[in-house]
């Protein structure tokens, strides 16, 4: 591979860069229009941004606004892309408008920044806690020395001036970084020195093989400065990862085990030490990343994906046939299938005002589709990753919902109902703690040492209202449903029992029943419970379902769960038959407990006999 050829510039297309005093946008009169005019086309817009320390003649970017853009007031992921002069060699526009004309992806806002002049000082590694560079030094030069500068104007000044112009979703999973080469390594610092700007990052042919050391190969081997940035940092929590790289773009080996380098330093930095290695630098999946290293003949879910481009050269052609797949990675509308039991379908990323997007995943019963008249009862669950599929669970365990559903309704002893999964996100404890029954301004952790939550920072409100007034309207609108409250339950473990209650609490006209499994009543000392005293829903038109273990965390639940049977006495519910609370003697709190006993809420909600 020749590297210096893309080291200072990009060949195919020279850069358009203007230099200026202000930060402007272009206003739409004098916006460069897509090349098909077209109802179904992007179309484009210039950006040009006065001069800055690190490129004194201004940068200019090209943003490719959705096909539907102007026709109503939704608002957009938003992909970054470096090395945007190569925008028609990669044929972005063509192949935006294919994947989104054909239904394959949701559309995004796509800002493509022209290269700098001096891309080999742009385009590099940054330490942004130590506010400096991390330069390489090549026989081509040095590399990366005004890193830090480029990566603080695109995170400080070019993100906000988009934000502000365009109407744009602003949270991590919905800004994603894309380069090739150099802008390959520049993306990937900012995915992960940014983790509160940037959740997704793509690299393409990445220029991993830079290191600290060039006295020979085993030297560079051992100090390659992407994979030395991996080692010692701490994972970024929900961010996604997706790497690219040809076969053919490389006949290098440094370290002689049968691969080519531009290969092997991307698995490196993914994979980390091998089995039976050891003293060798940590990679992405000793960062606690999920990894699928085979994303292009069978995709997964994993947090990092490799793909792997037969006959891909170094070149803008070779990531031509790369930027479709990233784009279906990053923007599908269905996510890759589930290893489950039945029918299900998925939906990647289904977006919402309220809260950040969260895939969805979607179990059909047996006969669903077979009588076109017939409609289905919906269970609404939360933690859906961890429901279904087991190489999706966080402890490798899942409910076996599918399963568990499939022989309940085989076996007579539960309706046939849609389930519904819907998948926590990072902020998982702020969007499920109920915020209502918070007094005051903030929550006490409970836990020694550890600051109060200010309630602002509770979300369970807005988590409801994508439940309500988005994601069931979705649900109801594309499957057969019932979709009354007495056919509509909602259902959830630890802090998803909370939300769960609290779900039904606020929309006792949409949830009919609530399985609240080992609900982790103990957060500010159990004041859900005192909340619910005096909001539950009317036992006249609803059934709530309650258990726990007895170890581990479940330990401590038996004296509050007792105050909430009291409070249920007391509201007019009669046990045994619209509430039941269960104690399951020696039981864990974790999926493999709640699976095991998954079929006694799922009889007691769904139950032939509990058909009202």
């Amino acid at each position: 591979m020749n590297r210096a050829r893309f080291l200072f510039t990009a060949p195919l297309l020279t850069a358009a860069l203007f230099a200026g005093t202000t930060v402007h946008a272009s206003t739409p009169a004098a916006a460069t229009p897509a090349a098909k005019e077209s109802p179904a086309a992007y179309r484009t817009e210039a950006m040009t941004f006065a001069a800055t320390a690190f490129a004194p003649e201004g940068m200019r970017a090209t943003v490719y606004l959705p096909p539907d853009y102007a026709q109503g007031d939704q608002r957009y992921p938003v992909l970054y892309l470096n090395d945007g002069q190569d925008r028609e060699a990669v044929d972005l526009a063509g192949t935006l408008d294919r994947l989104t004309a054909s239904g394959t992806i949701r559309p995004p806002i796509v800002v493509a920044i022209d290269m700098p002049k001096d891309r080999m000082g742009a385009y590099g590694l940054s330490d942004r806690k130590a506010g400096h560079a991390i330069v390489a030094q090549t026989k081509y030069g040095p590399v990366g020395t005004q890193a830090q500068a480029y990566s603080e104007w695109v995170a400080h000044t070019l993100v906000p001036a988009v934000d502000a112009r365009y109407r744009t979703r602003t949270t991590p999973d919905a800004r994603a970084i894309l380069g090739w080469s150099l802008g390959a390594l520049n993306a990937f610092n900012l995915g992960w020195q940014y983790p509160e700007l940037f959740g997704r990052a793509g690299a393409f042919s990445p220029s991993f093989w830079l290191s600290s050391d060039r006295s020979d190969a085993d030297a560079a081997q051992r100090t390659r400065l992407a994979q030395r940035m991996v080692d010692g940092s701490e994972p970024r929590n929900g961010a996604r990862w997706f790497f690219a790289v040809g076969t053919a773009e490389d006949k290098d080996d440094r370290d002689g085990d049968g691969i080519n380098d531009a290969l092997d330093d991307t698995c490196d930095l993914i994979e980390g030490w091998r089995v039976g290695q050891s003293g060798g630098m940590k990679g992405l999946r000793q960062q606690n990343y999920s990894v699928d290293l085979h994303y292009g003949s069978r995709p997964a879910r994993a947090d990092v994906a490799f793909y792997e481009l037969k006959g891909g050269e170094h070149n803008q052609a070779g990531w031509a046939r790369m930027l479709p797949v990233f784009l279906t990675w990053a923007y599908a509308v269905h996510a890759p299938a589930l290893n489950a039991t039945g029918r299900t379908e998925s939906w990647q990323d289904m977006p919402s005002r309220h809260v950040a997007a969260r895939n969805v995943d979607v179990w059909l019963p047996p006969s669903y589709g077979k009588v076109p008249a017939r409609r289905y009862p919906v269970l609404y669950m939360h933690d859906g990753q961890n429901l279904f599929d087991p190489s999706l669970s966080y402890t490798g365990i899942d409910w076996d919902v599918d399963g568990t559903m499939t022989r309940l309704i085989g076996e007579g002893r539960v309706r046939e109902a849609i389930v519904v999964g819907i998948w926590n996100t990072p902020l998982r404890f702020q969007e499920y703690m109920p915020r209502k029954p918070i007094p005051g301004s903030a929550l006490p952790s409970g836990v020694a040492n550890v600051p109060p939550m200010p309630v602002d920072d509770i979300r369970s409100d807005a988590y409801l209202r994508f439940l309500v007034e988005e994601l069931k309207p979705f649900i109801d609108a594309t499957y057969a449903t019932r979709p009354g409250r007495d056919d509509t339950f909602v259902m959830g473990s630890s802090m998803g029992g909370l939300i769960s209650l609290y779900a039904a609490a606020e929309y006792p006209e949409v949830f009919g029943g609530v399985g609240a499994v080992s609900t982790h009543w103990p957060v500010g000392d159990g004041l859900m419970i005192g909340w619910l005293d005096g909001h539950l829903p009317d036992p006249a038109t609803h059934r709530l379902y309650y258990d726990f273990g007895t170890a581990t965390l479940d330990a401590a639940y038996a004296p509050y769960q007792a105050r909430m049977d009291a409070v249920m006495r007391e509201h007019g519910y009669v046990e045994g038959r619209n509430w039941i609370t269960r104690r399951f003697e020696g039981a864990e709190h974790n999926e493999r407990a709640w699976r095991d006993r998954l079929e006694v809420p799922l009889q007691f909600l769904l139950g032939t006999s509990a058909s009202k």
